[in-house]
């Protein structure tokens, strides 16, 4: 048995059903719980798309990069192969002399 849990979000991975059930019963007795048990398609941000007959778990953050480019303004960007002009050349001079916190946090968020 596998058991992931982030604060108040778990997922329990098994091979064996009656050693699942007494767990879910025994956590039971102590924390409230969903009485879901179905097939896990998010968890924490990432999701998950199982193919049971080629025995396959495919986790994705596309939802994640969608929100992304919602939250910059770049739903409507361009996909290129290199992010600037080919053969630019950049020197110091480019750079700004003061770091100001607010763009630094801003890149970093990207």
């Amino acid at each position: 048995m596998i058991i992931t849990l982030y604060v108040n979000d778990g997922l329990v991975a098994h091979n064996n059903n009656g050693a699942y059930e007494a767990f879910v019963k025994a956590l039971a007795t102590r924390f409230e719980q969903s009485t879901e048990s179905k097939e896990v398609t998010w968890q924490l941000g990432v999701g998950l798309q199982r193919d049971w007959e080629a025995g396959t778990l495919k986790l994705t953050q596309e939802q994640y990069g969608k929100d992304l480019l919602k939250r910059f303004n770049m739903t409507d960007c361009n996909p290129v192969l290199t992010p600037m002009e080919v053969g630019q050349l950049l020197s110091s001079l480019d750079c700004p002399d003061t770091l100001d916190k607010a763009n630094v946090k801003e890149y970093q968020q990207l």
